[in-house]
C-alpha cells in the first residue's frame, strides 16, 4: 500500500520472513560500509550490522513503513558502533593501567632482587676465602660435585664448608631479615 504525501511517499510494509530477507539483501552491504566508517574493521562492522538485523527481527511488529525500518537500521548501526568504540577505549585504557602497574611491579621486583643480591654478596665476601669461593659457585647454580671438581677439593669438604657458610650467613643476615621481608 502506498500513501502519497506532499513531501514523500510512504511505503507500507509487513515484516514477514520474505520482506525481512528482501530488506537484508538490499541494505546489508550499505550498512556494513556505513558501520566501517566508524569501526575501520570489516569483521566488527559486519557483526554490528548482523546484531542490528537481529534486533530488527525481534521488534519487527513495531514498524509500519519502510523509512522507519531504514531509520532504525542506520541508527542502530551507528549507536552500536559508537558503543563498541567506547568499549574499546575503556578496554584500552584499562590495559594501559595494567601495563603501568606491571612496569611499576617489574621495577619494584628488580630493585628488590638487586638489593637482596647485593646484601647477600656482601655477606659472602666477608667469609673466609675457600667458603667464599664455594658460595659464589653455589650461587651460580653449580652442584657440590661440580664445585669440588672446580676447586680441587672433595665433595665432602664442599658440603661441610657450605653448611658452615650458611650458618655464618644466617648470623650475618639476621639483621636484614625484617628489611628483606618488608621489601618482598
Amino acid at each position: 500500500m502506498v500513501i502519497a504525501d506532499a513531501s514523500y511517499t510512504l511505503i507500507s510494509i509487513k515484516l514477514n520472513e520474505q520482506e525481512f530477507h528482501n530488506i537484508f539483501e538490499r541494505y546489508y552491504v550499505a550498512l556494513c560500509l556505513f558501520a566501517n566508517q566508524y569501526m575501520e574493521d570489516d569483521e566488527a562492522s559486519a557483526d554490528i550490522v548482523q546484531d542490528s538485523f537481529a534486533k530488527l527481527w525481534q521488534i519487527r511488529d513495531d514498524f509500519f513503513y519502510l523509512h522507519q525500518v531504514k531509520a532504525f537500521l542506520y541508527t542502530a548501526v551507528r549507536n552500536k558502533a559508537l558503543n563498541e568504540l567506547e568499549h574499546s577505549k575503556v578496554v584500552w585504557e584499562y590495559a594501559q593501567k595494567v601495563i603501568e602497574k606491571k612496569k611499576d611491579s617489574f621495577f619494584h621486583d628488580a630493585v628488590v632482587e638487586e638489593e637482596t643480591y647485593r646484601i647477600v654478596a656482601e655477606a659472602i665476601d666477608m667469609l673466609p676465602a675457600q667458603m667464599k669461593a664455594i658460595m659464589k659457585l653455589a650461587m651460580e647454580g653449580k652442584k657440590n660435585n661440580e664445585i669440588a671438581e672446580h676447586l680441587n677439593v672433595s665433595a665432602e669438604t664442599v658440603h661441610t664448608l657450605k653448611r658452615i657458610a650458611y650458618k655464618k650467613l644466617r648470623e650475618h643476615l639476621k639483621d636484614y631479615y625484617y628489611f628483606l621481608f618488608f621489601f618482598i
